[in-house]
C-alpha cells in the first residue's frame, strides 16, 4: 500500500518535471521571484503606512492613494511585456527589469520628498517587476501543457514567501532601520530577478509545439476573420497603419470577445479588493480592532500559511478531481474569500481571525491560480501574455480611480468596516462572473486541437 503510493507520488513527480522541462521550471522560478518582488514592494509600502503618514505628515488616503500609484505602475506596464520580449527576447527583458527594479528602489530610499518617491517606484520599480511578472507568466503557458496547475502554483509560493518570511523580516527593518533602511534592503532583494532573468529562454517552437490552439469564441473568430478589413475600407490613411500597428502589437481584438471581458471584470475586482486588505489590512487591525502590530504581523503570516498549503497541493488535486471544471472551482473558492470579507469586521478574538484569515489565504491563492489556468484555456499560448498585459492596464486604471477610497472612508469614519462589507459585495459579484464564464465556455467549447 505505501510502496503503491510512494510509486504513484514519485511518477507524478517525474511526469511534472518532464512536462515543462529545465526552461519551464526556470520560468516558474522567474514568476517566483517576481511575485516575490512585487509584494515586496506593495506589502512593504502598506506596513509603513504609518510610519510613512507620520514622517510626512500627511493623511492616511494619500499614502494609500501613493501606494496604489505604484501597484497601478506595476500593472500598466504589463502590457508592453510581449511586445518587448519579441523585439528583445524574455532573457534581455527580465534581466534588465531586475537591475532597474532593485537599483530603482535603492535609489528612492535616499530620497526625502514623497511625490519623488511615488514617482521612481510608479515608473520604474513597479514596472520592471509587472514586466518581469507577466513574461514569466506567458513563458509558463507555454512551457506547460498537464501540469499547467502545478506549475502556476509553484510560482504563486513566491506570494507565500513573502507573507510567512519577509513581512515578519520587513517589520524588523522598520523597527531596526526605519522606511528608509527598509525600502534599501527590499531593492537589493528586487535584484534577484535580475539572475533568473539571465538563466530564461523561451522553448522553442512553442507555438505550434503541441498543436494546442485557443479556444475561439464567435467574436473572436469574427476579429481573425475581418483582421485586414479597416485597411480595404480606409486605404493605407496615417490613422490606419497606426491602428493597424496598435491592433496587432497589442492584440486589440481581445477586446470584441465576451469571454476577455468576464476574465477582465474577475481580475479588477479581485485586484481592487485584495490590494485594498494588503494596503489597509494592517491599520485595520490596529487601529479599528484595537490589536498590536505584532499580532497584525501573525494574521499576515496565517494568510501567507494559508497560500503556502493551497499552492502546493491544488495541482496535484486538481489533476486528481476533474469531475468539476475549473469555472466551477474558481466560483466556490471566490464565494469563501466573500464570506471572509463578510464575517471578519464581526471578528474581535486573536484566534477566531487568524482561523479567517488563513482560509482566506487559501481560497484566495487557489483563485488566482485557477484565473491563470483558465486563461491559458481561453486565450492559448500566442495571446495569452497579451490577454494578461490588457487585464493589468486595465486594473491599473481601476486602481488609480478606487484604491484610495478605503482609506478616505477611514478618514471620514474612523473604522473600515464599510469597506469590508462592499468588497464582500463585490466577491459575491465574482462568484456570478465566474459562473457565466463557465456558461459562456460551454457554449462555445474548445477547438477539437485543444489539449485542455
Amino acid at each position: 500500500m505505501k510502496s503503491g503510493c510512494l510509486e504513484r507520488v514519485l511518477h507524478f513527480l517525474t511526469e511534472t518535471l518532464q512536462d515543462g522541462g529545465l526552461h519551464g521550471w526556470i520560468a516558474v522560478l522567474g514568476l517566483f521571484t517576481s511575485k516575490v518582488a512585487w509584494c515586496n514592494l506593495v506589502k512593504g509600502l502598506g506596513m509603513m503606512l504609518p510610519t510613512l503618514q507620520e514622517q510626512f505628515d500627511t493623511s492616511t488616503w494619500l499614502i494609500g492613494w501613493m501606494v496604489a500609484f505604484v501597484h497601478a505602475g506595476t500593472l500598466f506596464s504589463g502590457v508592453l511585456a510581449t511586445p518587448l520580449k519579441e523585439r528583445f527576447g524574455a532573457r534581455t527583458v527580465v534581466t534588465v527589469s531586475g537591475l532597474v527594479a532593485g537599483i530603482s528602489m535603492i535609489t528612492a530610499s535616499f530620497l526625502s520628498s514623497l511625490y519623488v518617491i511615488t514617482f521612481i517606484l510608479t515608473v520604474f520599480t513597479g514596472s520592471a517587476v509587472g514586466i518581469s511578472y507577466v513574461i514569466s507568466k506567458h513563458l509558463i503557458g507555454c512551457c506547460f501543457n498537464k501540469s499547467v496547475t502545478t506549475a502556476y502554483g509553484m510560482a504563486g509560493l513566491g506570494s507565500s514567501a513573502t507573507f510567512l518570511a519577509v513581512v515578519p523580516l520587513i517589520q524588523l527593518f522598520l523597527d531596526t532601520y526605519g522606511w528608509s533602511g527598509t525600502m534599501l534592503l527590499l531593492g537589493a532583494l528586487s535584484l534577484h530577478l535580475a539572475v533568473f532573468g539571465a538563466l530564461m529562454k523561451p522553448p522553442a517552437a512553442s507555438g505550434s509545439q503541441d498543436g494546442y490552439e485557443a479556444a475561439l469564441t464567435d467574436e473572436e473568430q469574427e476579429t481573425r476573420e475581418d483582421k485586414v478589413a479597416p485597411s480595404n475600407r480606409f486605404g493605407c490613411s496615417c490613422f490606419t497603419k497606426v491602428y493597424s500597428f496598435a491592433r496587432d502589437t497589442f492584440q486589440l481584438g481581445l477586446f470584441s470577445s465576451l469571454s476577455f471581458w468576464l476574465v477582465l471584470f474577475l481580475y479588477i475586482m479581485m485586484d481592487i479588493t485584495h490590494s485594498a486588505w494588503i494596503i489597509y489590512y494592517v491599520q485595520y487591525t490596529t487601529v479599528s480592532k484595537g490589536f498590536i502590530l505584532e499580532d497584525a504581523a501573525h494574521f499576515v503570516v496565517a494568510f501567507g500559511l494559508g497560500t503556502t498549503i493551497s499552492s502546493i497541493v491544488i495541482g496535484p488535486l486538481f489533476q486528481a478531481v476533474q469531475v468539476v471544471s475549473a469555472y466551477v472551482w474558481l466560483a466556490a473558492y471566490l464565494l469563501l474569500c466573500a464570506i471572509y470579507y463578510a464575517v471578519d469586521p464581526w471578528l474581535t478574538s486573536y484566534w477566531p481571525i487568524v482561523a479567517n484569515t488563513f482560509v482566506y489565504g487559501s481560497a484566495l491563492s487557489i483563485a488566482f491560480i485557477l484565473i491563470d489556468v483558465v486563461n491559458k484555456k481561453i486565450f492559448g499560448k500566442e495571446r495569452l501574455g497579451h490577454a494578461v498585459g490588457l487585464f493589468g492596464l486595465s486594473t491599473g486604471v481601476t486602481s488609480l480611480l478606487l484604491l484610495y477610497f478605503p482609506g478616505l472612508m477611514y478618514d471620514l469614519t474612523g473604522d473600515h468596516t464599510v469597506v469590508f462589507s462592499l468588497m464582500a459585495a463585490i466577491q459575491s459579484l465574482n462568484v456570478v462572473a465566474a459562473l457565466g464564464l463557465g456558461w459562456r465556455q460551454t457554449r462555445h467549447p474548445s477547438s477539437p486541437n485543444s489539449t485542455q
